[in-house]
C-alpha cells in the first residue's frame, strides 16, 4: 500500500525559507505597529489626564475671581 499525499502534504512542499522569512517579518512589523499604537494611546490618556486638570484649575480660578 502507497502512501497517499493529502492536502497538507502539498502545501507542506510548497512553504521555503523565503516564505517564512516573510513571514515573520511580516510579524515584526506588525509588532511594532501595536507597540507604537499603544504608546500612541498611553499618550492620549495622558493628554485627557492634564486636559481635565487644567480645566479644573480654569473652573476654580474662575470661582475665586468672583
Amino acid at each position: 500500500m502507497g502512501h497517499h499525499k493529502n492536502k497538507y502534504d502539498n502545501y507542506k512542499d510548497g512553504i521555503n525559507n523565503d516564505d517564512v522569512k516573510s513571514y515573520e517579518n511580516k510579524v515584526e512589523g506588525l509588532k511594532r505597529s501595536v507597540k507604537e499604537l499603544e504608546k500612541i494611546s498611553k499618550r492620549k490618556k495622558e493628554i485627557m489626564k492634564l486636559e481635565k486638570k487644567r480645566k479644573k484649575i480654569l473652573k476654580e480660578m474662575k470661582k475665586g475671581h468672583k
